[in-house]
């Protein structure tokens, strides 16, 4: 039986071989689209979470959803944002041509690396953005001792 080989020109040097692997790892996540957070399919909103000395603030993107579609839980040093992100056609008998902005429920746990004062938590929904603003527990933020004199 005779046998063929295919010839690569890139197979020729030593890395060769791993040209050829990245051309075909390129083209395999290609297939499924960005693989950042920010990209990825599904009703899930994309969130940053921030410190300061007095706080954490945690902001997620839900353009479209409603505040009363939003909840927000806290316990121990969890963040859970959890709610409902719909979208509608505009007519029963429409045809979807293309269907980019995603809907469903969602659910995001955040740990955060100390305790809040739950108390103090702030929640404000403004121009699709979520922010939420959470005081450190009082003691466990810094505390300046004054040194008195003998």
């Amino acid at each position: 039986m005779a046998q063929y080989s295919l010839y690569r020109p890139s197979a020729g040097g030593p890395w060769g071989g791993f040209d050829d692997l990245r051309r075909e790892m390129d083209a395999l996540l290609g297939r499924f689209g960005n693989a950042s957070p920010a990209g990825r399919a599904g009703p899930y909103p994309a969130a940053n979470l921030y410190e300061t000395q007095e706080c954490y603030v945690l902001t997620a993107e839900l353009p479209g959803v409603s505040p009363d579609d939003i909840e927000v839980s806290i316990e121990g040093n969890t963040v859970t944002l959890s709610g409902e992100r719909r979208t509608e056609a505009p007519g029963s008998e429409t045809a979807a041509h293309r269907l980019e902005r995603p809907s469903g429920r969602f659910r995001r746990a955040f740990e955060l690396p100390l305790a809040v004062d739950t108390e103090k938590v702030e929640a404000i929904h403004k121009n699709g953005v979520l922010m939420l603003n959470m005081p450190k527990a009082p003691e466990l933020q810094p505390r300046r001792i004054a040194v008195q004199a003998s």
